[in-house]
């Protein structure tokens, strides 16, 4: 019997210890499948650079990125999101592609739900795209939606966009480099006085436009998804060169990696809450 209340004894903190622990896994997991990623944020840069125009003083773009609809960003989360971005009233806004998620099956209701919601963002002046690697394989449905929305799909243009005044900056886009090889013989102002953005899937494209690009947005890392510190983001994305997330310069570019609405492969989030960008120009 004593021998019984010894062994009792011991095992009695051990397994207070391992039911705790179990505890704390669950809720890690209930937290970064399900809470974490509902939870969107704003984030605030503002961009300067003598190339840009005085007319375009206080111009606001929004850009959002890697939807992944049907995994963890479901109807609620679009939602919030195009309230967000209405919030902000932006002039011009960019959608950096992956709307789609190759391990989801959309139905026709999911469908006209995102058109409508495409739909339903406003920006004063326009609304661009490009193709991430995965809607390159929905390209058809993908048309479909952003087309009815008024988006303007960039694949290679570019385009000069006014503000205020007859001096324009301008804008060209490229489709997922994992997926094409894009072409930019005609991406690129042939002075070098204007401003240029550039919109992309992948953050690797700089390699590419570096040259020609005062200012690059891009998703696709989707932060990493689990961020730890000292570490970083433990999914480490094809084309995006260690660019994970945030602001990078090279040179006289400057890369932005935004981290994405949804979530791929994991379906998990953790120190890297959903994003929306919001840039305001000084000039």
């Amino acid at each position: 019997m004593e021998k019984n209340k010894e062994i009792k004894k011991k095992l009695n903190p051990l397994i207070k210890i391992i039911i705790t622990i179990v505890i704390l896994i669950i809720l890690g997991y209930c937290w970064m499948h399900f809470i974490e990623p509902k939870i969107i944020i704003v984030k605030d840069y503002n961009l300067s650079s003598t190339k840009i125009p005085k007319s375009f003083d206080g111009f606001k773009i929004v850009h959002f990125s890697d939807i992944h609809f049907g995994r963890t960003t479901n109807e609620k989360e679009v939602n919030t999101v195009v309230d967000k971005i209405n919030e902000i009233k932006p002039d011009i806004v960019l959608f950096s592609g992956d709307l789609f998620d190759p391990y989801i099956n959309l139905s026709d209701n999911n469908i006209n739900f995102l058109k409508d919601a495409f739909s339903r963002i406003n920006a004063k002046l326009k609304k661009y795209a490009v193709y991430g690697d995965y809607d390159i394989q929905y390209k058809e449905k993908y048309d479909e939606i952003l087309n009815n929305a008024n988006f303007e799909i960039l694949n290679g243009e570019n385009k000069a966009i006014y503000y205020n005044g007859n001096v324009p900056i301008y804008i060209s886009g490229a489709s997922s480099i994992s997926k094409t090889t894009p072409d930019y013989s005609k991406s690129f102002k042939k002075d070098k006085d204007g401003l240029q953005l550039f919109l992309s899937h992948e953050p690797g494209v700089i390699m590419d436009v570096k040259a020609n690009a005062d200012f690059i947005f891009s998703g696709h890392t989707l932060g990493g998804l689990i961020r730890l510190p000292f570490i970083g983001g433990i999914k480490k994305a094809t084309n995006s060169l260690n660019y994970e997330l945030g602001k990078y310069t090279e040179g006289n570019t400057t890369l932005f990696v935004n981290n994405g609405i949804g979530t791929e492969d994991y379906s998990l989030r953790l120190f890297n809450f959903p994003t929306i960008y919001c840039y305001r120009f000084k000039a």
